[in-house]
């Protein structure tokens, strides 16, 4: 259980009634941020961008029930990192990383609640998982062109992973991230892959590209399609 200094960061998804959240105290509700941004229009994920979702919902599924949750999957890993990087739960730097945590599922659970069908109950289960992906994707060729909420999640996704903050990716924050969530995988040979130009990081332009790889293309030799974990 996290701390009360913690606790008080509590993500929208388990505190979605409320108008105002402590993390953003100015940001509306959910519902009125992420509903009107694009286009309602439902498509259907192409096999292969099926697997790709079907992987990324596996690695953030840490108790492998089928459903995801702030409190039984990512606060899971995150007791991890506080393990990993030698914190305490009112450090510091466990607070400020658990606050990109917090705004990393705020994004993942909008994507549900874009959907106007979700209901508030704190999860995102496998097929609603697919169902807010197959809305969001639905332009083929640009994630710009992408709901908002994608948008907002492609950066605080990589902030999410950046366990030192110095707003880079670099090999030992890929291994703890895999670490943190119990997967096992060529983390090394999967980070070589997405570092592109070999300075031995993986930069905001490099994710960009990586993101809109995993998410859109069809094409399966892109190092983008194995950002967690080399596919099936």
């Amino acid at each position: 259980m996290a701390s009360t200094a913690v606790r008080r960061l509590l993500p929208v998804g388990v505190r979605l009634r409320q108008t105002y959240t402590p993390l953003t105290a100015s940001m509306p509700a959910l519902s009125r941020l992420y509903s009107t941004d694009a286009d309602p229009k439902v498509a259907v994920l192409t096999d292969f961008q099926r697997k790709k979702i079907e992987n990324c919902f596996d690695f953030y599924d840490v108790n492998n029930d089928g459903i995801l949750r702030f409190d039984e999957d990512f606060e899971t890993a995150l007791k991890s990192y506080i393990r990993l990087n030698g914190w305490t739960e009112d450090s510091k730097q466990y607070v400020q990383y658990y606050r990109r945590w917090v705004a990393f599922w705020n994004n993942l659970y909008a994507g549900k609640m874009f959907r106007k069908e979700g209901k508030g109950d704190q999860q995102i289960t496998r097929e609603e998982f697919y169902s807010m992906w197959a809305q969001a994707l639905s332009n083929r060729t640009d994630i710009n062109k992408a709901p908002r909420w994608v948008r907002d999640l492609i950066p605080n996704m990589y902030h999410a992973i950046d366990t030192d903050g110095d707003n880079t990716l670099k090999l030992k924050d890929y291994e703890k991230l895999f670490e943190a969530f119990g997967r096992n995988g060529n983390v090394a040979d999967i980070f070589n892959k997405l570092d592109i130009n070999g300075d031995g990081m993986v930069s905001r332009t490099e994710w960009d590209i990586h993101m809109q790889d995993f998410f859109i293309s069809e094409d399966e030799t892109r190092p983008g399609n194995h950002l967690w974990g080399y596919l099936q």
